[in-house]
C-alpha cells in the first residue's frame, strides 16, 4: 500500500479557494480527455500507421474550433495522437529482426545500478555499438553469468548473445514484455566473456547513486540493516531479498522500503519547513519573502531524492505535485486537488506513454486520488489520531481492487502494520539515513548511518513477527462487470455520502471477492498447459476438482517459475487448491517450482515419480503404474513409470486422462525405451504432450501411430539451447498428420475435451492478450 506524501497530505486538508484560471470548466474536461487519449493505444493489438496519424492530426482543430463541446474529444484526439507517435518511435529503436540472437562484439557503458545476482551480474547496457559495423544498439538489459564485477559508467566490450525482447505468456502472471516495453529497454543480451576498456567513471544521476551507495557499502561494512537501507536511501531494490519482499508482502509495507513518493513529499515538507522556520527565527535575513528562497529549496531537494530512486514512476508523481503545489503558491494560485493530480498523471504519461503499464503508476496515483477522495471535508471535524487512522483505511480498501487488476498479493494486517511502521520509518529512519549520509560523504562519520540501520533492522524482525501471523492473500480478478461494480462500492463508502450509501456500497463490495470461474461441466476435463519456458507444467481440471503435472522450473538465479508462473495462474484460472500434484520425475525443469506450489496452496496429495531423489519438503509417494481414479466421470490412468535404475527421464510417470473416446497422455520425459514398452497400454488420445519437450530420442513412430493425436503439444523455450523441439520430431508429427502446438509461439494454451464431441482447441493466451509491445 503507498502512503501519502507531504504535499499531498496538505491538498486533502485544505483546498482553499481556486482563481477562475484554474476553475474553467473545460480544464478540467480537456485534462481526463487528454489523459484517455494517452492510455488508448495500450489497448491495441497494433498501433495505427502514420499516415492515420497525419489525417487525425488535421483533424484535432477542426473539432476544437467546433466548440467547447467538442473539446472533450479534441483532447482525446491529442493525446492518442502523440502516445501513438512516441510508441512507434519506441518499436522502432527495438533491435532489428536480423540480429536476434546472434552473438556479436558490442561495446558500451554499465548503466543504472549494477546488480549482483546469485549466478554473476545483471546490469543495463547504453550507448552500445556492435564493435565491427559500428552500427548502434538500443538500451540493453544484460546478465553475465559468472562474470567480473562491474561498476556504473564503466565502459566494457562484450561478446554477447543478443536477443529480441520476449518473456512467457501466461494469465495472471506477470508480463515481463511490457514491463521490458515500459522501462524502455530494446534488447536482452547474455554474456559469454568481457573486457574493460578503461576505469572511466561517468557522472550523472547514475553517477551520483553509483558513488553513495559505494561509500555507504564501505562505511557501514557488515553492519545488520545494510542492505535494506540502501533501499532507502539509493532506490536499489535489488538488495533485497526473496524473503525480504514476502515479509514486506504480508506485510503491506512495500512501499515502506524503497524510495517513494511518501519519501520524497516528506523530505520537500522538511525542506520547506526548515527554511521558513529559519527565517521566523532570524537565522536568515532575506529581502524578499522566504517562500521565494523555501519553494525552489524544497524543489531542488525532492528532485535530487527523486533522481537517487531512478526516477521511478511513484517519485515523479511526488515530484510533479510537490513542483506544482509550491509553484502556485509562489504565483498566489491554489488550484483544487484534482487538479495538481490530473496534471499530475497527464504529464507522466506524457513523457512515457508506457508507464501505465507498471503497476506502480496506477497503485501511486490511486493511492493519492483516493485520499483526496476520500479525507475530503473531514479533516476539521476530528483529532489527529482520527485522520491517520482513517487515510490507513482509506488506502486499505481503496486500493484493494487495484491490487486484484494487478494480480498482487493484499495484506489484511496492512493497516494496523502500517499505523506504527509509516512514522517508524518516515520520522526517525529516513531523517537520520539521509542526515547520515550527508555527514558521512562529507566530513567522514558513519555513526548516524549506524543507528538508522539498527533501526531499521530493528523494524524488520517487528514486521517478521508479524508477517508470521498473517499468510498474503490472492484473489482472482473477478472480471471487469464484477471489478467496477466493486471500485463504486468502495467510493461510496469512502464518500462524504457514506452514512446515506452505506448498504448498497456494502452490496456490491463483495463482487470483489467473488470471482466466478466457468468450470467444466459432468463429464467434461480440460487441459490448460502453462507456458513454463524450457520445463512443463500442465493444469487439468474437472467440474468438482483439479490435478496440476508438474511445476515449471526453480532457475540458479533464484527465479522460481512455480511461484511466479505457476501459481498465479492457478489463482488467475479459479483454482484455490488442488486435488493432487503429479510430478513426473525429479529434473528441476518439472520438480523445481513444485515446493511454492505446496507453499502457496493446499494440496490434497502429491504424487512422484523417481520418488527417491525427489524434495523431502514435498512429502510425496511414489507413482503407481495402473493405479486409477475417477473424477465426475473422468478416468486418471498411471500408465507408466520405470523402477529404479532406470534413467531419469524413464522414470516418468506418464499419466492419460480420457472421458468418452476423448483423452490426453502427459508423457514428462519419457524417451523411446519407454515409448516402446508402454505400447502394450491403451494409449490413444486426441491430445499428446510430446515427450521430453520433442528431442530427437523421443516421439517415436510406433508412440505416434498408437496414441493418434489431433496435436501434439511442444512445453519449450523460446529458441532453447537444446534445440527443443527437434526439426526431424516436428517433421515427423506433421508426416502423421498431428497440428504442432509450441508454448514458445502460443503461450498457454487451454484445450476442452468432452465424451460425445471429442476435443478443441479453446484459446492460446499469447494471441487472447496480444498487445503492440509483443513479438
Amino acid at each position: 500500500m503507498h502512503g501519502m506524501s507531504g504535499a499531498d497530505y496538505c491538498l486533502t486538508a485544505k483546498e482553499g479557494r481556486t482563481l477562475d484560471v484554474f476553475r474553467r470548466p473545460q480544464l478540467m474536461v480537456i485534462l481526463p480527455g487528454f489523459f484517455l487519449g494517452l492510455i488508448s493505444p495500450l489497448m491495441l493489438e497494433q498501433l495505427p500507421s502514420p499516415w492515420l496519424l497525419g489525417v487525425l492530426s488535421l483533424l484535432i482543430p477542426v473539432v476544437w474550433l467546433k466548440g467547447p463541446d467538442n473539446r472533450l474529444l479534441a483532447a482525446g484526439l491529442t493525446g492518442l495522437v502523440w502516445a501513438v507517435l512516441v510508441h512507434h518511435l519506441v518499436l522502432h529503436e527495438r533491435l532489428p529482426d536480423r540480429l536476434d540472437q546472434q552473438t556479436l562484439s558490442i561495446e558500451g557503458r554499465i548503466a543504472g545500478l549494477p546488480e549482483a545476482t546469485l549466478t554473476g551480474w545483471r546490469f543495463q547496457l547504453a550507448d552500445a555499438r556492435i564493435v565491427d559495423t559500428g552500427e548502434s544498439l538500443p538500451f540493453m538489459r544484460v546478465h553475465w553469468y559468472a562474470g567480473e564485477p562491474v561498476l556504473q559508467g564503466e565502459y566494457w566490450r562484450f561478446e554477447a548473445r543478443v536477443r529480441r525482447p520476449r518473456g512467457m505468456s501466461n494469465p495472471g502472471a506477470f508480463d515481463y514484455e511490457a514491463w521490458l516495453y515500459a522501462q524502455g529497454i530494446g534488447a536482452l543480451g547474455s554474456i559469454r566473456s568481457g573486457q574493460r576498456l578503461d576505469g572511466m567513471r561517468y557522472g550523472g544521476v547514475d553517477g551520483m547513486r553509483s558513488h553513495i551507495r559505494d561509500r555507504l557499502l564501505q562505511a557501514l561494512g557488515a553492519t545488520p540493516g545494510t542492505e535494506r537501507l540502501l533501499a532507502l536511501i539509493v532506490g536499489d531494490r535489488s538488495v533485497l531479498s526473496r524473503e525480504d519482499w514476502q515479509v514486506l508482502q504480508a506485510t503491506g509495507t512495500s512501499h515502506l522500503m524503497v524510495i517513494s513518493g511518501l519519501h520524497v513529499g516528506l523530505f520537500a515538507a522538511a525542506v520547506f519547513g526548515l527554511v521558513t522556520l529559519a527565517g521566523r527565527l532570524g537565522i536568515l535575513h532575506l529581502p524578499f519573502a522566504r517562500i521565494w528562497l523555501a519553494a525552489p529549496l524544497a524543489i531542488f531537494a525532492a528532485a535530487i531524492y527523486a533522481a537517487l530512486a531512478g526516477f521511478a514512476v511513484p517519485t515523479q508523481r511526488a515530484l510533479l505535485m510537490v513542483a506544482m503545489v509550491l509553484l502556485a503558491r509562489l504565483l498566489y494560485r491554489q488550484p483544487g486537488p484534482w487538479f495538481f493530480w490530473l496534471l499530475a498523471m497527464c504529464l507522466v504519461v506524457m513523457i512515457n506513454p508506457a508507464a501505465p503499464l507498471l503497476a506502480g503508476f496506477w497503485l501511486s496515483f490511486m493511492a493519492v486520488g483516493l485520499l483526496v477522495f476520500g479525507m475530503a471535508g473531514r479533516l476539521d471535524q476530528r483529532g489527529l489520531w482520527w485522520r491517520w487512522g482513517r487515510a490507513q483505511w482509506v488506502i486499505f480498501i481503496g486500493l484493494w481492487p487495484w491490487l486484484l487488476l494487478w494480480g498482487m498479493p493484499g495484506s489484511l494486517i496492512a493497516p494496523l502494520v502500517n499505523i506504527l511502521a509509516i512514522p517508524f520509518v518516515s520520522l526517525l529512519v529516513v531523517p537520520a539515513a539521509l542526515l547520515g549520509t550527508l555527514l558521512e560523504l562529507v566530513l567522514g562519520v558513519p555513526w548516524l548511518l549506524w543507528f538508522a540501520a539498527q533501526l531499521l533492522d530493528g523494524l524488520f524482525l517487528a514486521l517478521e513477527q508479524a508477517a508470521s501471523l498473517h499468510v498474503p492473500t490472492y484473489l482472482a480478478f473477478p472480471g471487469w462487470i464484477n471489478w467496477l461494480l466493486g471500485v463504486a462500492g468502495i467510493l461510496a463508502l469512502l464518500s462524504p455520502l457514506s452514512r446515506l450509501l452505506w448498504l448498497p456500497a456494502l452490496a456490491c463490495v463483495p463482487v470483489l471477492l467473488a470471482a466466478p470461474q466457468p468450470r467444466p461441466v459432468e463429464g467434461e476435463f480440460w487441459v490448460t498447459v502453462l507456458d513454463v519456458g524450457q520445463g512443463l507444467s500442465v493444469l487439468v481440471q474437472t467440474r468438482q476438482h483439479a490435478l496440476l503435472y508438474d511445476a515449471g522450473a526453480r532457475l540458479s538465479s533464484g527465479f522460481d517459475l512455480g511461484e511466479a508462473v505457476v501459481h498465479p495462474a492457478l489463482v488467475s484460472l479459479g483454482v484455490t487448491d488442488l486435488d493432487r500434484l503429479l510430478v513426473s520425475h525429479a529434473d528441476n525443469d518439472h520438480a523445481g517450482g513444485a515446493q511454492a506450489i505446496i507453499r502457496h496452496m493446499p494440496v490434497g496429495r502429491v504424487v512422484a515419480g523417481q520418488i527417491e531423489d525427489q524434495s523431502p519438503q514435498l512429502q510425496a509417494i511414489a507413482c503407481q503404474p495402473g493405479e486409477s481414479w475417477s473424477w465426475n466421470a473422468v478416468t486418471f490412468e498411471i500408465i507408466y513409470s520405470a523402477p529404479a535404475p532406470a534413467p531419469a527421464n524413464e522414470r516418468s510417470c506418464v499419466l492419460r486422462v480420457t472421458t468418452g473416446d476423448s483423452g490426453v497422455l502427459l508423457t514428462g520425459d519419457v524417451g523411446i525405451r519407454g515409448e516402446y514398452q508402454m505400447l502394450a497400454h491403451d494409449l490413444s488420445a486426441n491430445l499428446l504432450l510430446a515427450p521430453h519437450h520433442g528431442s530427437r530420442t523421443s516421439s517415436s513412430y510406433a508412440l505416434i501411430r498408437a496414441v493418434d493425436p489431433n496435436w501434439v503439444v511442444f512445453s519449450a523455450g523460446h529458441r532453447n539451447r537444446f534445440n527443443h523441439p527437434h526439426p526431424n520430431v516436428v517433421a515427423r508429427y506433421r508426416e502423421l498428420a498431428v497440428e504442432p502446438v509450441y508454448t514458445s509461439r502460443a503461450g498457454a494454451v487451454r484445450f476442452v475435451f468432452d465424451k460425445d464431441h471429442g476435443g478443441r482447441r479453446d484459446w492460446s493466451w499469447r494471441d487472447s492478450a496480444r498487445r503492440f509491445w509483443h513479438e
